[in-house]
């Protein structure tokens, strides 16, 4: 049903309508994210009358944090290996948890060559600046794909953070018992890990010291099964049940498209030499590959990214109680634009909403990858930074969609362009 309240807000619900319906879920690297891909280009060149260029790469169909699961499996490997060899379970224990903090907090991809291969791709296309020289560049990006259903968020929200940090401590637990048990077999004669331990201790009556110490050495791992189970629990591989990504992110995608799209309708309200670059960036969800693809292509590219280019990431639009500006990926280390940062309140605040600034404390946004390059950049969301059932879950269909925050974002990125057209503007009748 449209609701007239909303025209823009209502145009985006039926492009990002037009994509879920015929692809439904669009995990990186799947036939359902080309197909997306496909569709997005089509509705770009549809609604802005400009080609649109597919550039395709590849990325690992479980990196980053949809290694999870396999990382938890791969503690239970170390629990068994506990019982044979104590180094043996240090060595793997030490590599969850290194894996864990340079893959998936970190976003790095040293070990991607581990992981199974899969085409994925960009879409973007360039409207030109009417005066035929563009001064400057404005990218409007936002990732095409969506995420594996995570299951503590869908199960329950309030206890996920709870259940992911106690898979974490489980490995960091099983690392210092290892290392305890090392030392002391390195500093006694007693045997406390090994199958002749088995047969030499623990079988025996406990009479001393030696056999209650083995007892305990044995028991203590135990602990950290919950927490490993936990890791294996935290998404599911089922298709079936893949977040639909009607939010995150083709919410993003459409406002980019509705932007340019009024700008293009209302010429006067932007300067002439304004070049727009609409981007759909695939494979986000499995560390930013896409985003990391574009600019590692036209880094040399200076008609797409030089020091006048301006990269503002649109990624979530749902919540109205929470526009945020997220001036920081925390353990990528590296901050966004100040300048654009302030611009961004700005624009939030001129449309009459509560503006947040935040930091991303976990993983990554695509800002990070424009941000490494030297483009100046800021993520924007509407989204609640608290877990919630609809993030990366199978909730997060057209029923999650809310249409007058739909509108709402249009109008935060569209005043947002235009406080960044000012300053343009005013920077270079200052230079004259």
């Amino acid at each position: 049903m449209e609701d007239n309240r909303y025209p823009h807000g209502q145009k985006m619900y039926d492009l990002i309508k037009e994509v879920i319906d015929v692809t439904g879920p669009r995990l990186p690297g799947s036939q359902e994210e080309r197909q997306g891909a496909k569709i997005i280009a089509d509705q770009i060149e549809r609604e802005l009358g400009t080609a649109a260029v597919t550039e395709k790469f590849k990325t690992p169909r479980h990196a980053c944090i949809s290694a999870i699961p396999w990382l938890g499996w791969v503690a239970f490997v170390a629990f068994c290996a506990f019982y044979l060899s104590p180094i043996a379970s240090l060595v793997i224990s030490a590599f969850c948890l290194l894996f864990a903090l340079t893959h998936i907090f970190y976003y790095s991809h040293l070990l991607d060559p581990l992981f199974p291969k899969d085409d994925s791709q960009n879409v973007y296309a360039v409207i030109p600046p009417k005066s035929g020289n563009a001064k400057y560049n404005i990218i409007l990006s936002a990732h095409m794909d969506s995420s594996w259903c995570w299951l503590h968020s869908y199960r329950n929200p309030n206890t996920m953070m709870i259940k992911t940090g106690l898979g974490v401590l489980s490995v960091v637990l099983l690392m210092i018992i290892s290392i305890v048990t090392i030392v002391l077999e390195a500093s006694t004669s007693i045997s406390f890990i090994g199958l002749s331990a088995v047969f030499n201790n623990v079988s025996s009556n406990v009479h001393d010291g030696k056999d209650i110490a083995t007892i305990v050495m044995y028991c203590l791992p135990l602990l950290c099964l919950p927490g490993f189970y936990f890791l294996t629990q935290y998404l599911s591989y089922d298709k079936k049940i893949a977040a639909p990504g009607a939010m995150d992110n083709l919410s993003g995608v459409a406002t980019s498209i509705e932007v340019v799209k009024h700008f293009q309708q209302n010429e006067e309200e932007i300067a002439k030499d304004a070049k727009f670059i609409i981007l759909g960036t695939g494979a986000e969800e499995s560390g930013l590959i896409g985003a990391m693809a574009f600019v590692k292509t036209h880094k040399d590219d200076k008609d797409l990214i030089n020091k006048n280019t301006y990269a503002l990431n649109l990624d979530s639009f749902r919540d109205m109680d929470h526009f945020n500006v997220v001036k920081k990926d925390t353990l990528q280390f590296i901050p966004f634009d100040k300048e654009l940062t302030e611009l961004s309140k700005q624009a939030i605040d001129n449309c009459g909403v509560e503006s947040h600034i935040i930091e991303n404390p976990v993983g990554g946004s695509d800002s990070t990858a424009f941000a490494k390059a030297g483009i100046k950049t800021i993520t924007i969301n509407a989204q609640d930074p608290r877990p919630t059932d609809y993030y990366h879950t199978t909730n997060d269909g057209m029923n999650n969609l809310k249409i007058d925050t739909l509108e709402k974002g249009f109008e935060v990125v569209k005043e947002l362009v235009r406080l960044i057209d000012n300053k343009y503007k005013d920077d270079a009748s200052s230079k004259n």
